[in-house]
């Protein structure tokens, strides 16, 4: 992916960047109607990305050389599925209420299907679930007010699989006031003008909302989606915002999915709206 510095500004902690995508930067992969809910993907191998539909309680299998859903399993009845994440021979989904959906061994003849509650409800309305592998532990991402109800502040919740328990204080703070802060000021540019007819609203909700999360496994970063506004937010291990990633293509029709490929290039799923969904690749950062 093209490093294109829009700003750069120097604040207490870090340097914040922000950088457009473009449709010369990212390759598209149309998907089949059966996928035009995307909500969630995650990588079983070098080729196959396994996605989930909102409502259905399917598991996809996709594969990208061969362009087509090569398997379907079924795992659960409808609900409201948001995301996705493999943990080496184990799967565990996500529902908007908190609910965790644990699929031991789950491409396997005889998986093995867990639910655990966490007190994450529908209030909350988690959208994301990712895993940090240094920490051993899932990352939840709140796309509404976290368990403080603060409205100005979106928080990523841990769930350590060692110990098995949930961790009520946030793993990450995300302050959208510093998301807001990077567009104001620039020189308005095409890629900015639907972001900032946000800004200024009392309702930070409007400004950025999680809709997915992943892990990069060489750096720790994480990279937070945004279908509100389309774009990523960068934070580093120590919890900084360290990069604004503006996702400007139209194909960026409802990004609610993302997640890293082996070779670290970064995907980003989409939800159809009026046409079909499709899986977008960015070009691999050097």
């Amino acid at each position: 992916m093209a490093h294109k510095k829009n700003k750069s500004e120097k604040n207490e902690k870090s340097e914040i960047v922000s950088e457009d995508v473009d449709s010369k930067e990212y390759s598209v992969i149309a998907l089949p109607n059966e996928l035009t809910e995307i909500s969630g993907i995650t990588f079983l191998n070098d080729s196959v990305i396994l996605a989930i539909a909102d409502e259905e309680g399917v598991l996809y299998y996709y594969d990208l050389l061969q362009n087509k859903v090569i398997k379907k399993q079924n795992f659960g009845k409808p609900d409201d599925y948001e995301d996705l994440v493999r943990v080496g021979e184990d799967l565990y989904i996500v529902v908007s209420n908190g609910l965790i959906h644990h699929i031991k061994n789950f491409s396997t003849d005889k998986p093995e299907l867990n639910s655990f509650k966490t007190p994450l409800t529908g209030k909350n309305n988690i959208e994301g679930i990712a895993f940090d592998a240094k920490n051993n532990r899932l990352l939840l991402a709140a796309k509404d007010n976290g368990l403080d109800d603060n409205n100005k502040t979106k928080e990523i919740y841990s769930y350590d699989l060692n110990s098995g328990k949930f961790q009520s204080s946030p793993a990450y703070t995300i302050n959208i006031e510093n998301i807001e802060t990077q567009f104001k000021g620039d020189a308005l540019e095409e890629s900015s003008k639907k972001f900032l007819k946000a800004l200024g609203n009392e309702n930070m909700n409007k400004v950025f909302r999680p809709s997915a999360l992943t892990v990069k496994p060489s750096t720790n970063e994480l990279y937070v989606l945004s279908s509100i506004n389309n774009l990523i937010a960068v934070i580093s291990p120590k919890g900084e915002l360290s990069k604004i990633i503006p996702l400007t293509g139209k194909d960026f029709k409802q990004p609610e999915g993302i997640a890293f490929g082996p070779d670290e290039s970064l995907y980003i799923s989409n939800e159809g709206k009026s046409g079909l969904g499709n899986i977008i690749k960015l070009k691999h950062e050097e």
